[in-house]
């Protein structure tokens, strides 16, 4: 169920939302939160626009933001091309079709 606000699925920010909490998106999730690959800092002018959109609980304090270190950028990128929903152009299987086994008794 996703409720207005949430990042589309599948997407970048949501791949981060749902590295940092992943109970944000799915409440029965037994996935670990891999929070170490996030940084609190304090919003110095303008908050970063890749800032983690988070709402109620999951919401830093007033003047903070939760922002993508290096290393969770560089894993979001790989899940992010590991993309398998489209129809992969010039990939053959490496063997050739099974042939149908000769019934039993022939």
């Amino acid at each position: 169920m996703r409720t207005t606000g949430e990042p589309p699925i599948y997407s970048a920010a949501w791949q981060h939302v749902h590295l940092y909490s992943p109970r944000s998106i799915n409440v029965d999730s037994n996935m670990p939160a891999y929070r170490f690959l996030y940084q609190a800092r304090r919003i110095s002018d303008v908050p970063s626009d890749e800032a983690l959109k988070f709402t109620g609980s999951e919401a830093p304090s007033e003047g903070w933001e939760i922002v993508p270190t290096f290393d969770a950028k560089c894993l979001v990128a790989y899940l992010m091309s590991l993309n398998q929903s489209h129809p992969l152009k010039g990939i053959q299987s490496a063997a050739p079709p099974a042939s149908p086994s000769p019934a039993p008794g022939k």
